[in-house]
């Protein structure tokens, strides 16, 4: 008797697939995440490079001499048209080439039917059909000559005109270019001279093209050269509370920061925040020679300066020696107060002595925001 096929080998291979499958499913999953804690830490250390970037301050005063020379409009370069008379008289002679070789052609044939069949009567036809050929020919050929000097001389005549037209739109962007130029340097004059006007909208526009890792808003009131800078620093909520780590094993580890690391951190975000606005102030506006700045918090019930400080012109490029925009910011004759663990308390902000008993409406404005 035949004993009954074996089902076991057959069970356990399903199952060692099935094994397989879920340690497949495992290890993608494992993949997924080990790629997500990567992008965290990836990002966690991108914001704290962007946090830390704003530390490295830099003063490059804008040089407007230069800029004071009107550029010159470039020579006009006529395009080269002549091709159109090779083109119009290779046209004209084209469309004379059938009317002529027709001729020359009946011309030839006739020769040739004189020479077969010569007869006085042959001779007689083969002249006057010859020189009536011939006569064709040559006023085909007078109007050949004429229509190319005819051709030339349209050509000649589109060419001056198209020139015409490029001189006519050169001296039109020439005359443009010219009064942009003027414009151009009568504001940078005007800035130069420390022109209210011309002042709020440099401002405006370099201010608004500095990029910073958090959203800041900029108050600024100006007046006889010296402006107060406000500044409207972001919350502590900007400072990660946490240090991230990642271990060989791929995985997360976080640690809390110290509190006075934190607050350390906090408070070079704001100096280094204050004398970015200040130095870029100072690099794009010739006719401020001094400049007061605070930095103010906004709290529920009241709006806080943290930090108060008064920036000559003439120091303003030691900020690039400093190791930290807390050092730097201690160069100049500023006003804080923190505790032991480096958390700030609210000062007074210092104002320019030189408004006292000015009119505020002498007072000029601008509020900016700077975005990141």
């Amino acid at each position: 008797m035949t004993s009954p096929p074996e089902k076991m080998p057959l069970k356990r291979g399903r199952d060692d697939n099935k094994n397989n499958e879920r340690a497949e499913v495992r290890y993608f999953k494992g993949e997924e995440q080990f790629e997500r804690w990567r992008k965290e830490f990836v990002q966690h250390q991108d914001y704290e490079l962007k946090l830390a970037s704003v530390s490295k301050l830099n003063y490059e005063p804008v040089d407007y001499q230069p800029l004071l020379v009107q550029e010159p409009f470039p020579e006009l370069i006529l395009t080269d048209y002549s091709y159109l008379i090779d083109k119009a008289i290779t046209k004209t002679q084209e469309s004379y080439v059938y009317p002529m070789g027709t001729r020359i052609a009946l011309i030839v044939s006739l020769v040739v039917i004189l020479v077969i069949f010569f007869s006085p009567i042959v001779l007689l036809f083969t002249a006057a059909l010859g020189v009536a050929t011939a006569v064709s020919l040559y006023f085909t050929q007078r109007d050949k000559e004429a229509a190319v000097k005819n051709a030339a001389q349209e050509a000649s005549e589109e060419i001056a005109r198209r020139n015409e037209q490029e001189r006519q739109a050169y001296d039109e962007k020439k005359r443009q270019h010219e009064v942009q130029e003027t414009a151009r340097i009568a504001l940078i004059q005007q800035l130069l001279a420390g022109e209210p006007s011309a002042v709020r909208a440099r401002l405006d526009e370099v201010l608004s093209h500095l990029k910073l890792p958090v959203v800041v808003e900029v108050d600024i009131d100006f007046y006889a050269d010296i402006p107060l800078i406000k500044v409207w620093l972001p919350s502590k909520a900007v400072i990660p509370k946490q240090i991230c780590e990642m271990l060989p094993s791929g995985r997360l580890q976080f640690q809390d920061k110290d509190t006075r690391v934190f607050n350390k951190q906090y408070f070079e975000l704001c100096s280094a925040i204050i004398l970015q606005v200040a130095s870029t102030i100072f690099a794009n506006i010739p006719s401020f020679q001094e400049a007061y700045a605070a930095g103010i918090i906004k709290n529920e019930l009241t709006d806080d300066c943290v930090l108060a400080v008064k920036v000559p012109r003439e120091n303003i490029d030691t900020i690039m020696r400093s190791r930290s925009a807390i050092t730097a910011l201690q160069a100049f004759d500023t006003v804080y107060e923190c505790d032991t663990a480096l958390s700030l308390s609210p000062v007074d902000m210092l104002c320019p002595p030189e408004w006292e008993g000015v009119d505020k409406q002498q007072i000029k404005s601008l509020k900016i925001r700077i975005l990141t």
